[in-house]
């Protein structure tokens, strides 16, 4: 008894009992923790040799017998000859249809629907299938050793439950395996063991995002470089004072300084006409020519990169994190899992931010189904939780191409992988685990995955799609024009104010000279010649200057 309440026939221990009679034997042993890994020996003997027998018994509480194999012989002679030459495994695979009880949750069977056809169906709805791909997988281990199962459906997990009611079975001994993968975790390893990881999940928050509405100033730099830049305005410059040379040079031409220069510049880069000079000249010809012929290329190649930059504008995505959904503001709903409230209790620092801020939405608005769900991501500012594979169904029939280049992810759950839970010790976790493993091993289990999974719809990034230029866009070239309005405004202003200012000096120095013309006409007026003269002498001399 005290072996068989210490677990001391598991595959650590090996054990050979000395008997003098085989039935009396069989009965003192406590079988009750046998199991396909027992390593027992019993030895009878035979006069002066011994009969060695290989006991072991499947399950006894699922109603397995004690098998006894003749193993080998001892001899005084010959010593220690074994008959049972194939491995343990080989030999003790088959469970002869014994019955296992294995349970997992289920939320969406019908009710005129039995459990086994519920989790074989493979429908356009992804749901349960994490237990449906637990089962399918069970079902190949079921079939590898020919034992039975008795289906227990779970439908009902307790809010504060921090285990769940499959690993809390376990624990007490309703049933042997859980055919629904599950999260590791410490507390759970208290309670149940687990035979092998085998279902890829992750979980998360799932919207649309738009192209930025931020107004960027910077559109209309981005289409060239900044070195490009530099050099435009280098040889703009140079332009205007090649231009202004040549027509210098030219003796007939009037008005030839900066102001026209810079004028026949800016008119022939913006491919504009203008009251060109009568010019015979063919240098003047050719230079103002080849500005147009400048202006004309790079206004070609500033098109095509504001058109290039549109297309391939990035999408200004959120970080996959907690926090910055949480500081969006968006519109937040989720489909009602057993486990989504078991999900809200992991201890990460943002699972708790987010769940204190997830308690605070009403309880009526917190759940949709999928099909309510998908609508509401169609819609801008809304997020919708559940695992991927039971949406992205919906969203592949009922998204176009540009909505799901635009879908984004916020995880809950990061991606991770659930495993397949067996009771403590339990008589079927190491066959289970050795099933599970050629499983792994033959593709099956890879298989199942992408039977039981749905592929994240397809995103041609290399295809662009037509769109209306927004408003947004067209702000910094409206901010352009405006300044240049309020600018030429201002400026129109200043003259205005400066002309006034100037008529009006002008008047009062006509009327002051028509009082001294009143009162000495000869005298006076002379004078006030003269000093005028003097006055304007130096700046005819500096005029003159500059014209030489």
């Amino acid at each position: 008894m005290s072996t068989s309440t210490h677990y001391m026939y598991d595959h650590l221990h090996q054990w050979l009992i000395l008997g003098n009679n085989m039935s009396h034997t069989v009965q003192l042993l406590n079988d009750s923790v046998f199991s396909i890994i027992t390593d027992i020996a019993i030895a009878i003997p035979n006069n002066n040799d011994y009969f060695l027998y290989d006991v072991y018994n499947h399950c006894k509480s699922c109603g397995g017998l004690i098998n006894i194999t003749e193993l080998g012989t001892w001899t005084g002679q010959d010593g220690l000859r074994i008959t049972l030459r194939t491995d343990k495994f080989s030999r003790r695979w088959d469970y002869h249809k014994m019955r296992i009880k294995v349970a997992g949750l289920i939320t969406d069977r019908g009710e005129n629907q039995s459990l086994v056809e519920y989790l074989r169906e493979q429908n356009n709805m992804s749901t349960d299938n994490w237990s449906k791909f637990g089962f399918t997988i069970i079902e190949h281990v079921k079939d590898l050793f020919n034992f039975t199962f008795e289906l227990i459906e779970l439908d009902h997990w307790e809010k504060n439950d921090s285990v769940g009611p499959l690993i809390s079975g376990l624990h007490q001994g309703k049933y042997h395996i859980g055919y629904f993968p599950s999260i590791i975790t410490v507390e759970r390893l208290n309670r149940a063991d687990v035979i092998l990881q085998v279902w890829p999940m992750r979980t998360c928050f799932i919207f649309l995002t738009k192209p930025s509405l931020k107004v960027d100033m910077n559109i209309i730099f981005r289409p060239f470089s900044r070195n490009v830049w530099y050099v435009i305005f280098l040889l703009i410059i140079t332009i205007i004072f090649a231009l202004w040379i040549i027509l210098k040079l030219e003796t007939h031409v009037a008005d030839s300084d900066y102001g026209i220069t810079v004028l026949i510049t800016v008119a022939a880069l913006c491919q504009q006409g203008l009251p060109f000079m009568s010019s015979t000249q063919v240098s003047s010809r050719v230079a103002f020519l080849h500005t147009m012929i400048f202006g004309l290329l790079v206004y070609n190649y500033y098109s095509a990169a504001i058109v290039s930059s549109r297309l391939n504008v990035p999408l200004d995505k959120m970080n996959d994190s907690l926090y910055s959904l949480v500081k969006s503001k968006m519109k937040l709903a989720a489909y009602k899992d057993l486990y989504f409230n078991y999900l809200l209790r992991y201890p990460a620092d943002d699972v708790q931010y987010f769940a204190k801020y997830w308690n605070n939405i009403p309880e009526d608005k917190r759940y949709l189904s999928l099909e309510d769900g998908v609508k509401g991501i169609s819609n801008l500012r809304f997020a919708y939780h559940t695992e991927p594979t039971n949406v992205y169904p919906l969203i592949d029939r009922s998204f176009d191409k540009e909505m799901i280049c635009q879908l984004t992810e916020v995880h809950l759950f990061r991606p991770g992988t659930l495993a397949l839970w067996t009771t403590q010790r339990s008589p079927f976790q190491e066959i289970t685990k050795i099933g599970l493993i050629r499983i792994y091993t033959s593709g099956i289990r890879k298989r199942e995955v992408l039977r039981w999974s749905y592929r994240k719809p397809y995103c041609n990034k290399d295809k662009h799609y037509v769109s209306s230029v927004t408003i947004h866009e067209m702000i910094p070239i409206i901010l352009v024009l405006c300044f240049g309005i309020v600018l030429s405004a201002i400026i129109c202003f200043m003259e205005n104010v400066v002309f006034d200012i100037m008529h009006k000096k002008q008047e009062q120095i006509k009327e002051s000279e028509n009082r001294l013309k009143k009162r000495n006409p000869k005298n006076i007026v002379s004078q006030i010649k003269s000093i005028v003269k003097t006055k304007k002498l130096p700046t005819t001399k500096r005029n003159i200057i500059f014209k030489k």
